[in-house]
């Protein structure tokens, strides 16, 4: 009797074994389980990644648009009764990609990605990235802007779209309707403030970065706002760039009104107007009316000069960065505007080419134009062997002058630090110079992006040996610098040499090329032009010196 209990007690502990395994297996093979989070704006669940380990919330709204009235502020998103599912990734705002219009103006949504490591008692710093696009193009999308790449080195990663082109940048004589994707990216960092510590960021680690349009509205913050960002890096792309910042212009938003059948001479009335019509229709008709290489380029940010709530009082070159006790990381590529100026396949261009159009973003028909050409070409005759000459003026006047300039007005601003860079490399990934076979020496602005973040252009290829080390260089640079406010604490065999920040009497920079190499003074003698220049001709310079010397 004894022994056959035994048994039975035997028996018994099998079967617990046996349905402790198939529960084991069960939970191994079932369905994956969702990252869920508890945010202050409500439960929101995400999607675990199959790239890599982190989880990716998609689509989260962070504010709401007025559909009766799109091209007014606005307003927080107030939040989540039921768990949000963060699946989807194809909301964009009104705007047109690859030629094709598309977009919802219900669009205001981000993105973050979080290594399966973060929670709340191992926070992690956060990096915000500001999409560029001229002003009239962004997009957030995991496709454009793949975390992978930075998502390694233990960072959390947010990226947003805000409006853009005639929703998010007119230029109006009447308050209220400019600037609005300026003020939709104020919404999205203060929705980032507010919820990141609950995926397991760390509020007092928020590192802003942007490139091009992104950059130069983030820098634009810099001149609002005190201590709205930890860090900040600015690529290709600041606030006193010469085209960046215009004047009012009712102009583009009659012609959009006229290119739709309708005539006015009232502001108001055309923006009740074209708020019955479909955005999209919307955007065609602005697409009529885009312009960029001429004095007053619109849609862009604005000077408003009337309004309660106004987001730039002035001329960006009229106000002190207020970057006290801030890091901030800023830099270029070395032949910025190859993106667009048309390859040496088109002699004719560079035979005609007028040195006088760039400079007639911030001076007057009758400035001085030769004291510009002779420093550049000399006196020979122009032509298509002279382009990268050409491309090394445009360069210097719209992106490296006024990235050096900058560096100049935050050290005596009081940043902390102030690192400057410049991107020379030349690869397999550099996205816009491959997009547009051109075969002019040097990296073309947004050359830079895809060596950050993995880009759908890429999928399924595999970085050659020297690309992959720009990325690991480029990426632990990066959130070095988001980390510890220094990008190179220390040299490793990513990062074989120490990149110091600059001083008024010192200027180190570190060129990206197929080595990290540090050197002094980008372009000296150029930029030793540019400074001469603006001195000498101060006195006509219009829009760009301010309103204040308007009146």
């Amino acid at each position: 009797m004894r022994r056959f209990k035994i048994v039975l007690r035997i028996i018994g502990e099998m079967k617990g074994l046996i349905l402790l395994l198939l529960l084991i297996e069960c939970v191994l093979a079932g369905p994956r389980v969702d990252p869920l989070v508890e945010a202050p704006v409500g439960l929101i669940r995400g999607l675990r990644s199959e790239d890599g380990d982190y989880d990716m919330f998609l689509g989260i709204p962070y504010a709401l648009v007025d559909e009766d009235n799109p091209f007014s502020e606005s307003t927080p998103h107030p939040g989540f009764k039921e768990p949000y599912s963060a699946y989807s990734d194809d909301i964009f705002c009104p705007q047109t990609i690859n030629n094709i219009v598309t977009g919802s103006i219900q669009c205001l949504q981000l993105n973050i990605y979080v290594p399966t490591t973060a929670d709340s008692s191992h926070t992690l710093p956060v990096m915000v990235f500001f999409p560029g696009g001229a002003f009239v193009r962004v997009q957030k999308t995991r496709e454009e802007y793949s975390p992978k790449f930075l998502i390694r080195h233990d960072v959390i990663l947010v990226t947003f779209n805000y409006r853009v082109g005639a929703y998010g940048f007119l230029c109006l004589s009447e308050p209220g309707y400019n600037n609005q994707g300026l003020k939709d990216q104020v919404l999205a960092v203060n929705w980032i403030k507010d919820n990141i510590a609950a995926f397991g960021g760390d509020v007092n680690r928020i590192t802003a970065f942007g490139q091009s349009a992104g950059s130069m509205s983030l820098d634009i913050h810099l001149l609002n706002f005190e201590g709205f960002f930890n860090r900040v890096i600015l690529q290709s792309g600041v606030a006193i760039s010469p085209w960046v910042v215009t004047d009012e212009n009712d102009r583009f938003i009659y012609n959009v009104a006229k290119e739709l059948g309708h005539h006015f001479d009232n502001v108001t009335e055309v923006i009740k107007f074209l708020s019955t019509k479909d955005p999209l229709e919307v955007i065609r008709a602005s697409n009529e009316h885009l312009y960029f290489r001429n004095r007053n380029p619109v849609p862009r940010p604005c000077v408003e000069k009337i309004g309660n709530d106004m987001t730039l009082k002035d001329f960006p070159i009229n106000l002190e960065p207020k970057v006290k006790n801030i890091d901030i990381m800023v830099g270029h590529t070395n032949k910025e505007v190859k993106f667009v100026y048309p390859d040496n396949a088109r002699p004719d261009f560079y035979r005609n080419y007028d040195f006088k159009d760039e400079l007639l973003f911030v001076f007057p028909e009758d400035i001085n134009s030769d004291i510009v050409q002779q420093f550049y070409i000399g006196d020979e005759t122009l032509s298509e062997e002279l382009q990268s000459s050409i491309l090394d003026y445009s360069s210097d006047f719209a992106f490296s002058y006024p990235a050096e300039k900058s560096v100049e007005r935050y050290i005596n601003a009081g940043a902390r630090s102030v690192y400057k860079y410049m991107f020379s490399y030349e690869g397999g990934r550099n996205r816009v110079s491959i997009n547009r076979n051109f075969t002019a020496k040097g990296a073309s602005h947004s050359d830079d992006t895809t060596y950050i973040f993995d880009n759908e252009m890429f999928e399924g290829m595999q970085p050659s040996e020297k690309d992959q080390r720009i990325i690991d260089a480029m990426t632990t640079m990066w959130t070095n610098f988001a980390k510890y406010g220094d990008p190179t604490p220390s040299t490793t065999d990513v990062t074989p040499v120490r990149w110091r920040p600059a001083q008024l009497s010192r200027r180190p920079y570190l060129n990206i090329d197929n080595e990290l190499t540090v050197k002094s003074r980008v372009f000296h003698d150029r930029m030793a032009f540019w400074e001469i220049y603006f001195k000498l001709y101060e006195d006509k310079l219009n829009s760009y010196k301010g309103i204040k010397d308007l009146k």
